[in-house]
């Protein structure tokens, strides 16, 4: 089975799910998990994205190993079959 996401977070509703967890690592995860995952320019995630504090590096193409536990807790509360 094929994951797909579940719903369409608000940036609260993942800052929720993350509380207690590391600042930057929250960060992180929120701005790889609403990249990968934004169904465009209209839904939450893409407007957790455009206004993310959080800005990659030029040679970063994904969440950074410290934060991929945060991933995961994205991963399995917003979306179906939630494995990485």
């Amino acid at each position: 089975m094929a994951s797909r996401i579940l719903s369409d977070p608000t940036r609260d509703e993942m800052l929720t799910a993350l509380a207690g967890a590391d600042e930057f690592d929250i960060e992180a995860a929120i701005y790889w998990f609403a990249n990968d995952w934004h169904g465009g320019q209209w839904s939450n995630l893409y407007s957790a994205l455009s206004t993310s504090p959080y800005r990659p590096g030029l040679s970063e193409s994904g969440c950074p190993d410290e934060a991929l536990d945060c991933y995961d807790t994205l991963m399995s509360n917003f979306v179906n079959g939630g494995a990485r």
